[in-house]
């Protein structure tokens, strides 16, 4: 893995926290160079220190801001061979516990955030035949209770990864998506790490940490993987989504009962 990535220059966004630092974390380790993006400036820094790489704070819902951040990481990089870009927000709740404003500000961070940086980025991947790494959610696969908002625009992230799939094939792009069930990052915390899912005790929604996915996403990029499974539970839902409709919504319904639902 190491000899793969040594040199090769990485944006990592969502990279103050969670997978985004897990995964720039991961990068570093085996050799590849680094700007770091995410819109929380302070902890940025000190990943940057870490991880000796550049840190540029931006809000990605902004796409002059991600064309400034590109060129600037650009200069830094020389060179970009990929993006992971693993930014987004999270609000639980049952649709009506959350207001439009906040159901907003999600569509427009995670689903509007991911066109910016992949109309930003696919330009300068095209040149580098580089990867382009976009993290969705399995509650792109089937929505779950009180993931409303959250789970729409992880489907839309799931459908650009599809759409751009097909448009590039051909262009030497690898376009992946990262498809995760729940981690444990700063975005669980609060009531989004005590839903009802969450408390149902199901195998199917115990909490890994974000260390555990990182791996998946840098094995993903040396195959060039489109859908990146995080161990055989998204596998699973992600099929039982596709070809078990009839099981999938009376599971999700048991599952959402047992936690208190």
């Amino acid at each position: 893995m190491k000899t793969f990535f040594t040199d090769r220059g990485f944006i990592v966004t969502g990279a103050a926290s969670g997978i985004g630092l897990a995964t720039a974390r991961l990068l570093k380790a085996n050799g590849a160079r680094l700007a770091l993006w995410d819109q929380n400036a302070e902890a940025l820094a000190q990943a940057a220190d870490e991880l000796d790489a550049q840190a540029f704070p931006l809000d990605i819902t902004r796409p002059e801001n991600v064309e400034t951040a590109m060129r600037d990481s650009l200069s830094y990089l020389g060179s970009l061979q990929g993006v992971i870009h693993a930014a987004g927000i999270l609000r639980a709740g049952t649709f009506d516990q959350i207001n439009l404003h906040e159901q907003r500000r999600i569509i427009e961070v995670n689903l509007l955030g991911t066109l910016n940086i992949a109309h930003t980025a696919l330009p300068h991947l095209s040149q580098s035949r580089g990867s382009l790494v976009m993290l969705a959610s399995s509650s792109a696969f089937y929505g779950p209770p009180e993931y409303v908002a959250y789970a729409a625009s992880k489907a839309g992230v799931l459908s650009i990864a599809q759409s751009l799939r097909i448009e590039l094939a051909g262009t030497g792009v690898h376009v992946g998506v990262v498809s995760p069930l729940f981690v444990k990052t700063p975005m669980i915390d609060g009531y989004n790490g005590n839903t009802h899912l969450i408390r149902s005790r199901s195998p199917f929604f115990d909490l890994r940490p974000p260390e555990f996915i990182a791996p998946y996403i840098l094995n993903g990029i040396m195959r060039r993987q489109f859908m990146i499974f995080p161990g055989w539970r998204t596998r699973l839902l992600y099929w039982m989504s596709r070809y078990g409709s009839a099981i999938i919504h009376p599971l999700t319904m048991m599952t959402y009962r047992q936690g208190g639902g």
